[in-house]
């Protein structure tokens, strides 16, 4: 017969047996308290008493990222902004004119979805996005997902994080870019870098626009011979083109049909210099002028090659110039 095992308390059992803890649970509860941390915390961009965008950080002298961007978002950018850079912004003061824009753009539906992959592209993960697909032979819908290549600006999400999608045409294969993180996995929200906003990728797209906006004034003034736009391409290591000089003509990089780079031409004359341009009549005029003497050429040829072929009939050896017979004796 055999002995009966050794019984203990349910308390002891609990108090040995260690508690499994669910990794996105646990990175839930650490975002929570480092939430709420933050918010008590006193503001580490500048002096706090004044506006985002005139708040200097005192390590280094300059405007702080947050004044930045306040500073982006408020000036006007001079041309039509991509409805995927607007659709998702928040801020009030944007332009008017940008925010008629942002008003007559509608929203795409809510997309969300799994990371599955991560670290195999630069700044790109992969995407699972739940769907659901008909079967007609059987009448009904079974569950399916769909693929997506997200942009991840700065490397911050990890396989298992659930995250919001946002369309944003990235390269020809990435069309979407991270929007929110919804739940993360494993690492804590803490201990990654932070995801750009709607609002931080329209500051960053502005701000392109304006850097090249700069470059095109500069070079039209460098053009007509302003030395300080010389000087400020070259400051940004740009070349202000062939021909540009200080305080002479205007001049810019056109391209002539050689490929090489040179002067503007002078009013009137298209490249090469062979002709001017004038009014519609005069060069129906002119062109019709070389034809007829194209026209011209090709029957003085004409006659010439009759001509020919009329001497050597006379010598018992030709052939008619517009059949092609063969004229010798005997056949």
């Amino acid at each position: 017969m055999s002995r009966r095992a050794v019984t203990l308390p349910l308390r002891f059992a609990s108090a040995a047996t260690p508690q499994w803890v669910c990794r996105r649970c646990l990175a839930t509860q650490t975002m929570n308290t480092t939430s709420t941390t933050a918010s008590t915390a006193p503001p580490i961009y500048g002096d706090p008493r004044l506006p985002a965008s005139q708040r200097i950080d005192p390590a280094t002298g300059r405007p702080t990222p947050l004044a930045e961007v306040d500073r982006l978002l408020k000036k006007p950018l001079r041309q039509l902004i991509p409805p995927q850079y607007l659709e998702h912004s928040t801020v009030e003061w944007l332009h008017d004119n940008e925010k008629a824009q942002r008003d007559r753009t509608k929203p795409h539906r809510k997309i969300i979805g799994v990371v599955v992959s991560t670290g195999k592209m630069a700044k790109t993960v992969k995407v699972r996005v739940p769907t659901q697909r008909w079967e007609p032979k059987i009448g009904k819908y079974f569950a399916d997902h769909t693929n997506h290549l997200v942009h991840d600006p700065n490397d911050s999400l990890v396989i298992g994080d659930v995250i919001e999608l946002h369309r944003l045409r990235v390269s020809k294969a990435v069309h979407h870019v991270v929007g929110e993180l919804v739940t993360p996995y494993g690492v804590p929200l803490s201990e990654r870098p932070v995801i750009p906003t709607a609002d931080d990728r329209l500051a960053a797209y502005k701000k392109k626009r304006f850097a090249k906006l700069e470059r095109r004034d500069l070079r039209r003034e460098a053009a007509k011979g302003n030395a300080d736009a010389i000087q400020q391409l070259k400051a940004m290591g740009l070349d202000a083109g062939q021909g540009v000089e200080a305080g002479k003509g205007e001049k810019a990089n056109t391209k002539a049909r050689d490929g090489a780079k040179g002067q503007k031409l002078a009013k009137g004359v298209l490249p090469g210099g062979q002709h001017e341009v004038g009014k519609i009549d005069a060069r129906a005029k002119r062109n019709k002028e070389s034809a007829s003497k194209l026209n011209e050429k090709a029957e003085a040829n004409l006659l010439e090659a009759r001509g020919k072929a009329q001497e050597l009939e006379v010598k018992g050896v030709g052939a008619d110039p517009l059949s092609g017979a063969s004229m010798e004796p005997g056949r």
